[in-house]
């Protein structure tokens, strides 16, 4: 698997989406989000340091038991969380640290968030970026 097959996946579905009707990528973000707490990330793990911030709602993100996880309360919050963990777990290591924030733009995410939305999607993804450069060290 590589970024481009994953990203090309999500953004297919959103532009699909879009089609039908932009509220449906909303329902579709909730059900991931719904998805994501399936397997959240520990209670332990839900500290400051792992926090997006500018989240508007509780939003956590940590590298865990191997892999990366996530948990929130905002089911937007947490449908965007599941497919950036969905990315980035379906890569190597090494293939995830070549991950740039410029690398979601492809995906269009962002003009269908609204604005504190956005800041917390491209936080997230900095967050993980940052985090994998202590994986495998």
């Amino acid at each position: 698997m590589n970024i481009e097959t994953k990203l090309t996946e999500y953004k297919n579905n959103i532009d699909t989406l879009k089609a039908v009707e932009s509220l449906e990528v909303y329902r579709w973000l909730i059900s991931l989000g719904e998805r994501l707490n399936n397997d959240p990330l520990s209670v332990e793990k839900r500290i400051e340091k792992n926090k997006v911030k500018s989240c508007q709602f509780d939003l956590f993100v940590d590298y865990e038991s191997g892999r990366f996880k996530a948990w929130s309360k905002a089911m937007v919050s947490a449908g965007y969380a599941y497919i950036l963990i969905d990315i980035f777990n379906s890569l190597n290591i090494e293939e995830a640290k070549k991950i740039t924030v410029n690398d979601f733009k492809k995906i269009k995410m962002d003009e269908l968030l609204t604005m504190s939305r956005k800041t917390g999607f491209y936080e997230m993804i900095e967050i993980m970026i940052g985090k994998l450069k202590n994986v495998g060290n």
